[in-house]
């Protein structure tokens, strides 16, 4: 059929018009298939692999820096309506409180339970992995960091002041606070441009609650250098191989973050699993306003957004000393759908767990769990 359309063209336009016709053809054919495959741009792609070599998130250690500061705590016993993003929640894979489960009855003693934990670390304040990805959506970094601190607001410190760090090596250094913040290693330099502006507001939030709770008075030195205890810094960061961190750094000087007019405990954590979480619910010490729980499906869009494990009903019920395994009940969680208790229900009696306690068991390092069976 299309080599008898072909002769019929080529009968009807003279010898010199057939061969420009069958290369408009072409080209357009060709424009098509760039049009459609390519759909003009390439996004960036991130891979579980790539993520974890590259990013290397703060962790908030409470064992090592104390809960979220109680001497900065805000006057007022409510909090101003958030800012709104301005960008809409992509809606991802993230499982909502109210759709993770309270407990299933154990079918049998050859039953697998297939638990899921969601998110790493505590769920408080930033959560670094949704920042990533607002920051890749396009959204500004006082958008971002109005939506996961509730009622603030920015102010202006001086970058100027002299910051004393003490080095993993043990020596003491004093720096201007934009020289202090140029060496920290706790994000790349290819990471958003919005992601890193949030960072390095947060990073100068954070090291002026340090000093005025007076955490390392005592030793002779502002802050330290270790991302387990403040925030992690390296006195030899060649800084002319970060000029995008540096740039952060610039654009936002000065800038910390204030409620009542006192810098905030700047509480961040690697993801919070689809939510982040109230600090009383988590650390135990007295609400701050502006650490509030909300939802946050743009994690979700990480590799490392959720962890599986299998484990036999035979293989659990050691752990418990509660005879056979009858239930495992999760339903004391807490607004962000954390495991306060779980409760153990066996043929031998019943046993109450914290949640940290149950998580350390399966191996997770979170507390947002939630099961089926297989």
């Amino acid at each position: 059929m299309v080599s008898a359309l072909l002769r019929r063209i080529k009968d009807a336009i003279p010898f010199w018009g057939f061969p420009v016709i069958i290369l408009l053809i072409i080209a357009i054919t060709l424009a098509i298939v760039v049009l459609v495959s390519g759909n003009g741009k390439r996004k960036a792609t991130y891979s579980a692999e790539g993520l974890e070599s590259r990013y290397s998130f703060h962790r908030w250690d409470e064992s090592k820096h104390g809960p979220v500061d109680p001497g900065l705590q805000a006057q007022a016993s409510s909090a101003p309506p958030e800012a709104p993003a301005t960008t809409p929640v992509v809606q991802g894979a993230s499982a909502s409180s109210s759709e993770l489960s309270s407990g299933t009855d154990v079918p049998g003693p050859d039953a697998v339970f297939v638990f899921k934990a969601y998110g790493r670390a505590h769920g408080v304040g930033l959560c670094m992995d949704g920042v990533l990805y607002r920051a890749l959506a396009g959204q500004s970094y006082l958008d971002i960091i109005n939506y996961y601190y509730t009622g603030i607001t920015i102010g202006q410190t001086d970058e100027g002041q002299t910051i004393r760090v003490k080095a993993n090596d043990g020596s003491i250094h004093n720096l201007p606070m934009n020289e202090y913040l140029y060496r920290l290693v706790e994000e790349p330099d290819d990471y958003p441009r919005e992601g890193l502006k949030v960072l390095y507001t947060a990073a100068r939030t954070y090291t002026l609650s340090v000093i005025a709770r007076g955490k390392h008075k005592s030793q002779g030195f502002d802050i330290c250098a270790s991302g387990d205890c403040c925030q992690a810094f390296d006195p030899n960061k060649s800084v002319s191989n970060y000029p995008n961190s540096v740039a952060a750094v610039n654009a936002t000087a000065g800038q910390v973050i204030l409620y009542n007019g006192s810098p905030i405990d700047a509480a961040y954590c690697g993801s919070c699993g689809g939510h982040t979480e109230n600090n009383e619910d988590v650390f135990g010490n007295e609400p701050l306003p502006y650490l509030r729980g909300k939802p946050d499906d743009y994690c979700s869009q990480s590799p490392r957004f959720s962890t599986t494990k299998e484990i036999s009903v035979s293989d659990l019920q050691g752990h418990f000393g509660v005879g056979e395994l009858r239930l495992v009940d999760l339903s004391d969680r807490t607004p962000g759908g954390r495991v306060r208790n779980a409760k153990i229900v066996g043929s031998g009696g019943t046993k109450t767990i914290k949640g940290k306690e149950f998580a350390s068991i399966l191996g997770f390092k979170v507390t947002r769990i939630d099961y089926t069976f297989k």
